[in-house]
């Protein structure tokens, strides 16, 4: 018997060069592409909100006189407004405090969006590669009730995550509001390791997570389920034979720690050979364009050719990621439908795990 997760390579391999070159479809490659941004540019990370902590200062003239003697207070500005310097940060903070809301909420409301949309993505990705056919509107209007579901999901999670690390914190909440002198250093190191291992925990246990929604995303498909039947259906398989499944997370690690590192040398040579080229043109034009115009009109006429080089480097690379990001994905369908048999599902080159040719796998 052959662990599934090491045989699947072969499978996504083949499946990739029959998907991608047999045959060569730009367009395909192209609908790919944009699904692939969609589904790994778009929510993916969600970083924190930096602000910075104001102070009031109530300063009239005497006391700027005070401050800066150096200073005429003559040669201060008058200001549009009868009142204290104090009247006015009063009157400029409530309008700051709205902008910061209404630009938190802003934030907030884009990654939803496309957070929904990366939703999306995942089912609209595995739809296009188990049919080996891309129709972006069709299968995106398809799985929009879908994607809903699976975004509800995770946003549960990620709340409950973050719960989780806001109870493991509280202790640490005393001793931080403590002076300096009255610190317990010991117990103050001892808090922030327990903080981090508890995010450590939760970071492998969301990666686990992560995984088996993976798996449950193409058995929803095709079991015509919803998205938490299909992940106990997915468990349940799992306490069946999970060695096969550590297996899998193991070759999985290594392809994608191969595949990064692959992918940044090809980039890092891509990048630096477009470099040189488009370096080498810019220099041309620059020299044929300051030979009519000078100042800011020469760079005005220079700034969009930068601008269109920059954003063909990006869309030549996003057009380049298209056969590892179908590996990847290849390979985890390949192991679903080996190791779990019922998910049914119907891939475009007719492979069955019970096919006595293919028994190997």
């Amino acid at each position: 018997m052959g662990w599934y997760g090491i045989d699947a390579v072969d499978r996504a391999f083949s499946r990739t060069k029959k998907a991608l070159f047999e045959p060569f479809d730009f367009w395909k490659w192209a609908k790919l592409a944009l699904i692939i941004f969609l589904l790994g540019g778009a929510g993916s990370n969600l970083g924190g909100n930096y602000g910075g902590s104001g102070t009031n200062y109530h300063m009239g003239p005497d006391d700027f006189e005070d401050t800066f003697p150096e200073i005429d207070p003559g040669q201060i500005p008058d200001v549009p407004f009868d009142g204290t310097w104090s009247d006015l940060n009063h009157m400029q903070l409530p309008a700051a405090a709205g902008v910061i809301i209404a630009g938190i909420l802003l934030i907030f409301l884009l990654v939803l969006i496309f957070s929904y949309i990366s939703s999306v993505m995942e089912f609209v990705f595995v739809e296009a590669l188990v049919k080996n056919e891309v129709l972006f509107w069709a299968y995106s209007k398809k799985f929009l009730g879908k994607g809903l579901y699976l975004l509800l999901i995770r946003f549960g999670i990620g709340l409950v995550f973050l719960l989780l690390i806001g109870i493991a914190a509280l202790p640490l909440a005393p001793k931080l509001l403590e002076n300096i002198s009255d610190f317990s250093w010991p117990a103050l190191i001892g808090g922030f390791i327990w903080l981090f291992a508890v995010i450590a925990g939760l970071v492998v246990l969301g990666t686990v997570i992560n995984s088996f929604l993976g798996f449950a995303i193409p058995v929803s498909i095709y079991r015509e389920t919803g998205i938490l039947s299909a992940f106990g259906l997915v468990f349940g398989n799992f306490r069946k034979s999970w060695k096969e499944v550590l297996v899998y997370w193991v070759v999985r690690f290594l392809l994608g720690l191969g595949v990064a590192i692959f992918v940044f040398v090809l980039f890092a040579l891509l990048m630096l050979g477009f470099g040189l080229v488009f370096l080498i043109v810019d220099g041309v034009l620059y020299f044929l364009f300051s030979a009519f115009l000078s100042g800011p009109l020469l760079w005005m006429l220079l700034i969009p050719f930068v601008l269109l080089e920059l954003l063909a480097i990006l869309a030549i690379l996003f057009f380049l990621n298209v056969p590892f990001a179908v590996f990847i994905k290849y390979h985890m369908l390949s192991f679903l439908e080996a190791w779990y048999p019922e998910s049914d599902i119907p891939m475009f080159d007719g492979f069955s795990p019970s096919d006595p040719e293919l028994k190997r796998f």
